[in-house]
């Protein structure tokens, strides 16, 4: 069966459309300034640690996800990926605070 360089074409732009519509349908970072840490601690599980700061407590949480290079073949590059997120706490419990540290 022989395609046509038209029905090649459409298909080609439906999956660079597809793509487009991947990278524009990823939800903002959500603003945590004003709200509880439990509200944070239920979204992103405990926090990998929390430190004293001058203002009050500084929690962290560490994402880690490794992404196998070339399909996952042997001998492939492998990336990985570190999101680093810390927010200042108050006295009261209530976010001062975010920072996203992409590495």
């Amino acid at each position: 069966m022989k395609l046509s360089r038209a029905t090649v074409l459409l298909a080609t732009c439906a999956v660079f459309v597809a793509f487009l519509a991947a990278c524009v349908s990823t939800p903002p970072e959500t603003k945590w300034e004003g709200r509880r840490v439990e509200d944070a601690i239920a979204v992103y599980g405990p926090p990998k640690r929390i430190e004293p700061s001058q203002t009050g407590k500084l929690y962290v949480w560490e994402s880690k996800h490794t992404m196998e290079g070339m399909g996952g073949f042997p001998g492939a590059t492998r990336e990985t990926h570190v999101k680093i997120r810390m927010m200042t706490v108050d006295a009261n419990g209530i976010i001062t605070s975010c920072n996203l540290v992409d590495q």
